[in-house]
C-alpha cells in the first residue's frame, strides 16, 4: 500500500480541499496522513487519515481577534502570516515531517507549508505543489487583483514583460521573510537554496490546480506539469442543518445568507451590524453565520424574526436554499457559492479574496462591495441589484451546470497515479 502525506495550513477553506483529497485517496486504497494544526485533528481522523500535528497551535499565538486582524490586513497580512505564524516553526515542523515520511511515496503540499519541499527533496520523495486559487500563481499574462493593488488587472494591456518585472519586485520585497528556510535548505545541502518559496518555487513533478478552466484558464507562465482538476467540493456526510435554521427556512421566502467564512469571522468588524440595517431596509429575510464571535450579535438582531442567527451551518446544505450569498470571497466559500447556483455579493477583505471576487463579477454571477468601503447604503444597493435583476440568477445557474460536468475525483486520482 503506497503512503501519501498531505500538508496544509490555514482556515477551513485551506483544510477542506485536503480533506476531500485525503478521503478520495483513502477510498482508492492509499495509506494517507494529513499534517496540519492541532485544531483539525478530529476532522482528519474522521475521514480515515492519520494525523500529524504542525505548529503553531492556535492557543499559543495570542488572542484570536488580534492575530486574525493582523493576518487579514490588506497590506501586511501575507508578511505577518509568513514571518510570525509559520517561519518561526519551520525547522521543528521539518523534523516532524522527516519522521512522518518514513517509506512515504508522495507529498502533496500547501503553498504555505514552506518546509514540505525541503523534506521531499531531502528524502528524495516526489512532491506536488497545490494552488487553490488563481492569485497564488501570479501569472504575468493574467495578473490578479491584490488587496493592496485592486486595479492591477486593468493594466493587463501593458503586457507580460511589465508584470514579470513587477512580480520580480514583489519576490525581492518578500525575499528576507524566508531566511530561516534558506538556512535550512543550505544546512541540508539542497540546491536552489535561495529560491523564494512563496513565489518562485513550484514542484518539478507537477502542480495541482484546484479550480476549473472556466474560473481561470491556463496561462503560458503557469508551472510546468500543471494539472487543472476543478474545485474539490467538500461535503461532510454527517452534516445536517440546525433545527433553528431549518425552521426559519420553512417559515417564509428564501433568505440571503451572510457569512465571513471561518477566519475573517473571528475579526472585529461591523459587517453583521451593517448587514442587519441593510436587511431591515430591503425587507429581505436573512441567515447570519457569525461563528463563535459573540461581538457580531446584538440583542436587536437576536430578537428580530426577519433574521436567523447561527454559529455555523453546512454550506452545501444551506446555500442552495437561499436567494443569494453574501460572503468574504475566500476560495472555499467561493466554490461552494458557485456550486449552489445562487447569485452572490462579495465583500473581499484581503489575500486572494479581491481576485476571486473579480472573477465572479466577470462571470456575471454577482457584485462586489469592498470591505473597506462597506456601508449600509452600498450593501442595500447591491442587495437590490442582485435580487432584482434575474440575469444574476440565470448566470449563476448556468455556471453551476458547467461545474457539475467536472469530475474532480477522476481528474485528481489520474494526476496522482501519473506521479506514482
Amino acid at each position: 500500500m503506497k503512503k501519501i502525506l498531505l500538508t496544509t495550513y490555514g482556515s477551513h477553506g485551506d483544510l477542506h480541499p485536503y480533506l476531500t483529497m485525503g478521503s478520495l485517496l483513502v477510498k482508492a486504497g492509499y495509506k494517507v496522513t494529513i499534517a496540519t494544526i492541532l485544531l483539525y485533528k478530529e476532522n482528519v481522523e474522521a475521514i480515515g487519515c492519520e494525523f500529524v500535528v504542525l505548529r503553531p497551535n492556535i492557543d499559543e499565538i495570542g488572542p484570536e481577534e488580534e492575530w486574525t486582524k493582523k493576518a487579514n490586513d490588506s497590506f501586511k497580512g501575507a508578511e505577518y502570516i509568513a514571518r510570525e505564524l509559520i517561519i518561526p516553526y519551520s525547522e521543528e515542523n521539518y523534523n516532524t515531517l522527516l519522521q512522518a515520511t518514513e517509506n512515504c511515496d508522495l507529498i502533496i503540499s500547501h503553498v504555505l507549508t514552506f518546509f514540505s519541499p525541503v523534506v521531499a527533496e531531502k528524502r528524495g520523495i516526489p512532491w506536488l505543489t497545490v494552488m487553490l486559487q488563481p492569485a497564488t500563481i501570479m501569472s504575468a499574462y493574467d495578473p490578479p487583483a491584490f488587496s493592496f493593488a485592486l486595479n492591477l488587472p486593468e493594466y493587463k494591456f501593458l503586457g507580460p514583460a511589465f508584470f514579470k518585472i513587477l512580480f520580480n519586485v514583489f519576490a525581492k520585497f518578500s525575499y528576507n521573510w524566508f531566511k530561516p528556510i534558506y538556512e535550512l535548505r543550505k544546512k541540508e545541502g539542497l540546491k536552489n537554496a535561495y529560491a523564494n518559496p512563496l513565489m518562485k518555487y513550484f514542484s518539478p513533478y507537477g502542480t495541482l490546480v484546484l479550480f476549473p478552466r472556466s474560473f481561470a484558464a491556463p496561462q503560458e507562465d503557469w508551472p510546468a506539469n500543471s494539472y487543472q482538476l476543478g474545485f474539490p467540493l467538500y461535503s461532510d456526510p454527517e452534516s445536517t442543518l440546525s433545527d433553528n435554521v431549518t425552521d426559519f427556512l420553512d417559515k417564509g421566502d428564501e433568505p440571503l445568507v451572510f457569512t465571513l467564512g471561518s477566519a475573517v469571522v473571528q475579526m472585529k468588524s461591523d459587517f453583521f451590524k451593517i448587514a442587519f440595517k441593510a436587511v431591515k431596509q430591503t425587507g429581505v429575510r436573512a441567515v447570519f453565520l457569525t461563528g463563535d464571535n459573540k461581538d457580531h450579535i446584538t440583542d436587536e438582531m437576536s430578537a428580530d424574526e426577519q433574521v436567523c442567527i447561527s454559529g455555523y451551518e453546512s454550506y452545501p446544505l444551506l446555500f442552495p436554499k437561499c436567494k443569494a450569498i453574501v460572503h468574504q470571497c475566500g476560495i472555499g466559500t467561493t466554490s461552494q457559492a458557485l456550486y449552489s447556483g445562487k447569485p452572490q455579493i462579495m465583500i473581499p477583505f484581503a489575500h486572494d479574496q479581491p481576485d476571486n471576487a473579480r472573477i465572479i463579477k466577470n462571470l456575471g454571477c454577482g457584485e462586489i462591495v469592498f470591505a473597506k468601503k462597506l456601508s449600509v447604503e452600498k450593501l442595500v444597493k447591491a442587495i437590490n441589484e442582485v435580487t432584482g435583476n434575474k440575469q444574476y440568477q440565470i448566470n449563476a445557474e448556468k455556471y453551476r451546470e458547467e461545474l457539475l460536468e467536472n469530475d474532480f475525483e477522476m481528474n485528481f486520482l489520474e494526476a496522482v497515479e501519473k506521479i506514482l
